[in-house]
């Protein structure tokens, strides 16, 4: 499903990271803590209510859900459904999250390449700790921006800008990978050079706004992790 891959070898020196459906497949995981915990308050989501919102810091996905259905929960119910959601998924976590395959290839291969990596999710840095540490992934990352980090989540620019701030990389040499249109426009609003989505969860309709589209992370270890690094030729330039 990839357009192409126009990636200027010379201009790009860090990939910033989504989390839950771009470097492990537990966004099914997240769903299921979710429609567990809803399920108890009486409302019931669909995968497509979880996955477009993405991205969004729980809390916030917490109360858009509650406002959509109509369900009229005050905000201390919210935040103790959020927090029941949170176990869930990190007992799920424990036993089923996975990394898609490639991942770990194409991390090694960048950060040999001399690209730094950056992770930046809206999962908070418990959840986060235990993903990464299930699937091999703790020690992958030059810095690490969880939901806990910024005031506001995606969509608002926060978390890609502040994890360009932590690398030390302006926003126009940043490539961003990601899986839903809220972080697309949070990695666009932020500055990010280039923005790759992939197909992992949702339709190509819902990513339109980014500059790629793939299917899977390996179209994104071709078009990154072979293409990037100071001594690799520009396959375009041939």
């Amino acid at each position: 499903m990839a357009r192409t891959c126009r990636i200027d070898t010379g201009r790009y020196k860090a990939v910033l990271f989504d989390l839950d459906g771009v470097i492990t497949d537990t966004m099914s995981l997240h769903y299921e803590a979710y429609r567990r915990a809803f399920e108890k308050y009486g409302i019931a989501v669909s995968k497509l209510d979880i996955y477009v919102l993405e991205g969004m810091p729980s809390m916030d996905v917490g109360r858009e859900i509650v406002r959509v259905k109509g369900a009229g929960l005050d905000e201390e119910v919210i935040r103790k459904l959020v927090e029941e959601k949170r176990e869930i998924y990190r007992a799920l976590a424990v036993e089923q999250a996975a990394s898609y395959p490639a991942v770990p290839e194409t991390l090694q291969m960048l950060r040999e390449q001399g690209i730094k990596l950056a992770l930046i999710t809206g999962s908070n840095l418990v959840s986060v700790r235990k993903t990464l540490g299930k699937v091999g992934l703790a020690n992958s990352f030059d810095t690490i921006v969880t939901g806990d980090d910024t005031p506001r989540g995606k969509p608002f620019p926060d978390p890609y800008r502040k994890g360009m701030e932590k690398l030390g990389i302006p926003g126009e040499n940043c490539v961003v990978v990601e899986n839903a249109p809220l972080g697309i426009k949070s990695a666009k609003a932020a500055g990010a050079g280039y923005v790759i989505a992939v197909t992992t969860t949702l339709p190509p309709e819902y990513l339109r706004e980014a500059d790629d589209i793939m299917q899977s992370f390996a179209e994104i270890e071709d078009c990154l992790a072979r293409r990037l690094g100071p001594e690799k030729e520009n396959p375009q330039s041939r």
